[in-house]
């Protein structure tokens, strides 16, 4: 059994008369994805699970689970529009039910007269909307009829189906947006201006304390041309807020309802830039307990909810932990991703963006990290730097900056569709930040003139 990707198209956007945004399929396009029972990253058996001994053969990777035990559960977090799962078929085998999302749970029955020889498809969903779905199995109690001598059912794997390119109005392969200084207006006029959707808009709370965090002023920062559908709400959260205080469990789970109010399957940054700058991880064991509860806490409150794990690129500093691999936990994030911007030492030179891309802890280095955990990367801050550029050794008005990354977005999502989640750019126009914004062009024109071209080609 084996799973290719396959892109057929992308999707070209168009600006109507007025200055509305609608998005026209070039072609069709279609991935699917193979899940397997090895992938922590978006595959969670509960207890009562084993691995297989014995007959591992007989799946392609040599490896599936099984359970005897009724109640047993095994989550599929997956993001497409159809999912074929496969298991064994045998004379012992009971009944399961496949539940996914809040739709009623369906029977899947894992019985056959003979073993069969290798794993088979047991069930296929319906056609589903495109996006972020779970899907749970849950071993019953029950059996058919015929089925005698035992109680088991079998995981091998998951096939999703999906159309990723579709699902962006911007026409990239990926969802493309920014951070525009929480300013709803600035957005809509940054689309305007760059002749496409924005397909993700980022925000940060205010987190003096949780009484001032709750608050959900950020709900007004997406543009009015906004759709749940296909658009992403992208909200960074810490850990705990600046006091000190790790909220409550009823704290996180009123704030989950809140960011869902805004998008059911918005991102979370949950905790990021951890290695530097946010929710410091001095304590490896501390921050990964306090990440995992508040992962829970979300998921529980807002299931469709998706947690991005989100480092600085670099090695670490302010006496956070050397490796902040070791921060990660094993099905608590849908998305993996870095933050990166054009200084120490800037993209002006093949050498310097070379060097961002293949250090420890660069793009290449974390984009691997995502792939060996089945999880997409996604390019959560980027930008040029035109503040202090000596004191921050950045490249100021620098478009060769946006050429490299675009080229390496490019590069890696032609390589594998679908392996790049969301790319925001962080068009800051406060006067007191990095003056990293493309639009208003000034202080970088050169690079505002490279923006709009890198984001045309890679759309083509």
């Amino acid at each position: 059994m084996r799973a290719h990707r396959i892109l057929a198209g992308l999707t070209a956007v168009v600006v109507a008369a007025g200055g509305a945004f609608a998005a026209t399929p070039a072609s069709a396009a279609t991935t699917t994805t193979l899940i397997e029972d090895t992938n922590s990253g978006q595959v969670q058996f509960s207890t009562g699970w084993n691995p297989c001994s014995g007959n591992c053969g007989a799946a392609s990777d040599n490896s599936f689970r099984w359970t005897s035990t009724a109640g047993s559960t095994a989550a599929v977090r997956f993001t497409g529009s159809q999912i074929t799962l496969f298991g064994m078929k045998e004379p012992w085998a009971t009944i399961a039910t496949a539940k996914i999302d809040s739709a009623a749970a369906t029977d899947v029955d894992f019985y056959a007269a003979t073993p069969t020889s290798e794993t088979v498809d047991v069930y296929t969903s319906p056609v589903l909307a495109q996006g972020p779905h779970t899907l749970v199995l849950t071993m019953t109690s029950r059996r058919n009829p015929a089925s005698t001598g035992g109680s088991s059912i079998t995981f091998d794997s998951a096939l999703v189906t999906g159309d990723p390119a579709s699902a962006h109005r911007s026409g990239l392969p990926w969802s493309d947006g920014g951070f525009f200084t929480h300013s709803s207006e600035e957005a809509e006029n940054f689309q305007e201006w760059r002749g496409r959707p924005v397909d993700n808009v980022v925000a940060f709370t205010t987190r003096d304390n949780w009484n001032i965090q709750l608050n959900t002023w950020w709900a007004d920062t997406v543009p009015s041309t906004f759709q749940q559908a296909t658009d992403d709400f992208i909200l960074s959260v810490p850990l705990w807020t600046e006091d000190g205080d790790y909220g409550t469990d009823a704290q996180w789970r009123q704030l989950a309802r809140s960011i869902a109010d805004v998008d059911p399957d918005g991102y979370v940054r949950l905790g990021w830039e951890m290695n530097c700058c946010f929710s410091h991880a001095t304590n490896a064991t501390t921050w990964r307990n306090q990440y995992s509860r508040a992962v829970d806490l979300i998921r529980g409150a807002a299931p469709g909810l998706k947690i991005v794990f989100n480092p600085n690129e670099g090695v670490s500093n302010n006496g956070t932990v050397a490796d902040p691999r070791s921060l990660f936990v094993d099905g608590k994030a849908d998305v993996i991703a870095i933050d990166s911007y054009d200084w120490w030492e800037p993209f002006t030179t093949d050498a310097g963006a070379n060097n961002h891309f293949t250090k420890t802890y660069g793009w290449n280095f974390w984009y691997d990290f995502a792939q060996s955990k089945g999880l997409p990367f996604a390019l959560a801050e980027f930008g040029v730097i035109s503040r202090d550029t000596a004191a921050n050794h950045s490249g100021g008005d620098n478009p060769k900056f946006l050429t490299y990354a675009y080229n390496w977005l490019k590069a890696k999502n032609s390589a594998k569709p679908g392996s790049i989640a969301f790319v925001s750019y962080f068009n800051d126009t406060n006067p007191d930040g990095w003056k990293s914004n493309v639009y208003p062009a000034t202080p970088n024109p050169n690079s505002a003139a490279r923006y709009k071209q890198v984001v045309d080609a890679a759309a083509q």
